[in-house]
């Protein structure tokens, strides 16, 4: 009979301690059923022969299914993203789609099934890499809850997860949890749904398995968002942003609310800006001038989290390039002028309508550039 340690309400020390019971009977090559953000999954070593075939052996289909909502095996868990897209085959094609999905929607309770890699990887199970290259599907999530966090840091190994079924209380139902040699009970858990399964093959994406996460909510994490940065947020972005909404709604044809359904979020964002203050009557009037009303905006300042789930962080300086490039190094690639030639665009503070007029102007002359860029590299 499995071990049970109940870590309901439990401190942090008895958490760490379940952890770290779990973490030793894992590398023992056993089975240990852990609580998660939506579900509890029975988990064991990926570099263990026979945990490995063990949470293999309750999923293999008896007969051939073409059916891609159900996952076929174990799902790969991870610490971060780069420990577990290191398995998979992600083409040029699908490359930015999945590094977009990956900023957003991890850590949480979503898998993304890939295409595996060719070459078998260094330290897994040979019976389950061979599973996953005859069904060529490689379920990968990184989780966000703090047992399997946990367990991941002190089993310095990636681990394979199945999922269990729930009774209405939310426990594992009874005989699901027979091969496991320690359980860690810890009630409900936070999300309702169990995990969220999106299969991308190309640059298509589809959710198989609606769980915690909504389709809907997926849908906008698969948005290409591009966020247009100033200093303070109320002249030059927004003038961008609105501009641009308007000049792309035009080219896909469809009214600016669509955007997000043709796989478009835009906004804008200042790196000094306090938050809260609107648009400049200046700014605000010569956007008038040209159709848009955008007197509702209201300016944020750029965050870490939005710096880091923006494909696309177009500046109007030089200055504000460099001001990102400092506090978050790895959105270099992520990050450009909109002026391809290098050159800012001036600050419109304190001018007259007609500063206003002319930096609205050069700022839309160089949006056609932008939106043919962007869609040129969008799917078809």
């Amino acid at each position: 009979m499995a071990e049970v340690l109940d870590i309901r309400g439990g401190d942090e020390q008895a958490v760490a301690r379940a952890v770290t019971r779990a973490a030793e009977t894992v590398a023992d090559g056993q089975l240990v059923v852990i609580p998660d953000e939506a579900g509890y999954h029975m988990v064991g070593s990926i570099v263990d022969p026979s945990a490995a075939e063990s949470l293999l052996m309750p999923t293999v289909p008896t007969e051939p299914s073409d059916s891609s909502d159900v996952l076929p095996g174990p799902v790969v868990l991870g610490p971060d993203a780069a420990s577990v897209l290191g398995l998979a085959s992600v083409s040029k094609d699908s490359e930015e789609l999945v590094q977009r999905l990956s900023r957003r929607c991890w850590p949480a309770p979503v898998v993304m099934d890939l295409v595996p890699q060719a070459t078998p990887p260094d330290n897994c199970s040979a019976s389950w890499w061979t599973h996953v290259t005859d069904t060529g599907r490689l379920p990968v999530r990184v989780p966000a809850h703090e047992v399997p966090r946990g367990l991941l840091d002190l089993a310095d190994t990636l681990l394979l997860a199945r999922p269990l079924n729930l009774t209405d209380s939310g426990a594992p139902t009874p005989g699901s949890c027979d091969s496991a040699t320690l359980i860690l009970q810890a009630g409900p858990s936070r999300f309702a749904g169990g995990d969220t399964t999106i299969r991308i093959r190309e640059n298509r994406w589809d959710v198989t398995h609606e769980g915690a996460v909504g389709a809907a909510t997926v849908a906008r994490m698969a948005c290409r968002a591009v966020v247009f940065v100033c200093t303070g947020n109320t002249c030059r972005s927004p003038m961008a942003e609105a501009l641009f909404r308007k000049m792309l709604a035009e080219r896909l044809q469809c009214p600016d609310e669509e955007l997000v359904d043709r796989g478009f979020l835009v906004g804008s964002a200042g790196v000094a800006a306090y938050g809260g203050s609107p648009i400049s009557l200046e700014a605000a009037e010569s956007l008038r001038e040209r159709g848009i009303e955008f007197a509702s905006h209201v300016s944020q300042p750029l965050t870490a989290e939005l710096a880091t789930q923006a494909d696309h962080l177009v500046t109007m300086t030089n200055g504000h390039r460099n001001s990102i490039l400092e506090a978050w190094p790895d959105a270099a690639s992520r990050v450009r002028l909109l002026d391809v030639n290098g050159a800012d665009i001036d600050d419109p503070i304190g001018g007259s309508s007609t500063v206003y007029a002319e930096c609205c102007q050069a700022i839309q002359s160089h949006l056609q550039q932008l939106i043919e860029e962007l869609l040129d590299n969008s799917p078809s």
